[in-house]
């Protein structure tokens, strides 16, 4: 499960208030990122259509594990060139190895992790997964720990983020949870 702020903010301005920054990769496959708004359309954009083409080159889908690497990998080799100023979030489901989460920062440094958190409120939101999460959660809990972190997230910034989207992978795919996927509009928490 994964959930953004809808806000695109630079400084003390709100540019948009209805972006999706989670990327939906493939069929089992998300990308969250942060930072910079060209940098991050451009490279998860870039990541999705290199997956895109791998499978259609091989007739191979690569796994989260594959398309984690290939992030880092392309976020390193572009550290050298023309550095993307974005951390990434790529979490996934495969049918051998089930759920799994990478977080990827800015210089192509990557860990597999059970929760992951970034951008301004990651910190709040990382001191509420480290006190409630359990290895466990059904959907219902996992859903009452990301209220329980939005809502702390809303409660200690300066910058207030009114919507949010959340999006879940598992064995059945990609779907967007709760109210906002029947209105189309960004969970209001």
């Amino acid at each position: 499960m994964i959930a953004a702020d809808t806000a695109i903010a630079r400084s003390i301005v709100v540019m948009h208030d209805d972006a999706d920054k989670i990327m939906v990769l493939d069929d089992h496959k998300l990308l969250a990122f942060s930072g910079e708004v060209g940098d991050s359309a451009q490279f998860c954009e870039y990541i999705q259509k290199r997956i895109n083409l791998y499978h259609f080159q091989t007739g191979i889908e690569l796994d989260t594990h594959a398309a984690a690497y290939l992030t880092r990998g392309e976020l390193s080799k572009a550290l050298r060139k023309t550095p993307y100023q974005c951390n990434v979030i790529v979490a996934g489901h495969d049918e051998q190895a089930g759920a799994s989460l990478y977080y990827i920062d800015y210089l192509g440094s990557i860990q597999r992790l059970n929760t992951a958190a970034q951008g301004y409120g990651g910190m709040f939101a990382l001191s509420i997964m480290d006190r409630h999460y359990k290895p466990a959660l059904s959907l219902e809990e996992g859903m009452q720990l990301m209220k329980l972190c939005i809502s702390e997230v809303k409660t200690r910034l300066v910058l207030n983020s009114p919507k949010f989207i959340v999006k879940i992978v598992d064995k059945d795919g990609c779907r967007q949870l709760g109210p906002q996927a029947a209105k189309a509009d960004p969970m209001q928490v």
